[in-house]
């Protein structure tokens, strides 16, 4: 049985956005600043959490720091919307950290993605709450962030509009034929990180679920080794759906004989009782949708449709 789910409320027009370091720390205080700038330019209030500009490592400052920014903005009633500034690694150091508790009695817009995704499923599995993976302060808005992956972001954070298209102009393709469509809760992000959580007690539920996967800098054989980790757990048995987005520079670097990512996906994907949709444009590239993690989502085969099914928004 899964956990009721949550909706935040929207992002209103000049509201209060929280900007927090849950992982490692921008790459650079330009890129930090220029971030912190758009959104000020978007007409947004900034309360920037007290580890965003700690460095420890490859760390954002220590972990009980970096789980307290987040417990703040949740608790803060002035805030709306949290963004993280970047992924890197650090996310699933605190997870037994976070006040889940606190995070059910006030649900709230939190965005982020790659080593953000432990927190999408933590948060899910503890609270309900459907999360975003989708744009970050320093490593999108900082460095130029692409119009429609813009465009795309503000209009699902800021208006509750049911069946909204998961992708941009072109459809995404379908790898398995002859299964019919589906509707189920989307919950996954990157690869990696999924791996991570097995056997902890912050992996959501699969039973119905439709994941979303992605993944940068790994080599095919990497990818081969975590499909076949959540293959061994028994993750793709219970799915109602796959959908594999952006795996960026995922190549051999160097002249060692490989499969290419495609033969890797045949191998653990093509004979699965359920449609494997790839081409949907969610990852680490300039042009990405946004994920609403938790929510609905559909796919209608007959018009090669995906959408989202209700808003993600109050």
């Amino acid at each position: 049985m899964h956990i009721p789910i949550i909706k935040p409320h929207r992002l209103p027009s000049g509201g209060t956005i929280g900007v927090v370091a849950p992982a490692s720390p921008p790459i650079s205080d330009e890129l930090l600043n220029n971030g912190i700038t758009y959104l000020e330019k978007q007409g947004f209030r900034v309360r920037i959490g007290d580890a965003v500009r700690s460095k420890r490592g490859y760390l954002a400052g220590n972990d009980d720091e970096r789980v307290r920014d987040i417990n703040k903005m949740f608790a803060d009633p002035e805030i709306d919307a949290i963004i993280a500034v970047r992924g890197g690694y650090g996310c699933a150091r605190f997870l037994h950290l976070l006040d889940y508790e606190l995070i059910r009695r006030n649900p709230k817009i939190f965005v982020g993605y790659s080593d953000i995704t432990a927190l999408h499923c933590a948060i899910y599995n503890r609270t309900g709450l459907i999360t975003f993976a989708g744009p970050m302060v320093a490593a999108d808005f900082g460095s130029g962030i692409d119009s429609q992956t813009e465009e795309y972001f503000w209009s699902l954070i800021m208006e509750p509009k049911p069946n909204v298209p998961l992708f941009f102009n072109d459809p995404p393709g379908l790898r398995t034929d002859g299964h019919p469509g589906f509707t189920g809760h989307l919950l996954g992000g990157n690869v990696a990180v999924l791996c991570s959580l097995i056997g902890s007690a912050y992996l959501p539920d699969f039973n119905g679920a439709i994941l979303g996967l992605e993944e940068i800098g790994e080599a095919p054989y990497r990818i081969d080794r975590m499909l076949n980790q959540l293959k061994m757990h028994g993750v793709f048995e219970k799915l109602s759906g796959i959908l594999l987005g952006q795996f960026s520079d995922c190549k051999q670097d160097n002249d060692r004989p490989t499969l290419t990512l495609d033969e890797v996906f045949d191998d653990y994907l093509s004979d699965l009782a359920y449609p494997v949709l790839d081409a949907v444009p969610f990852g680490h590239e300039k042009q990405k949708i946004t994920l609403p993690m938790g929510a609905y989502i559909r796919y209608i085969p007959d018009q090669n449709l995906l959408t989202i099914v209700e808003a993600a928004v109050l």
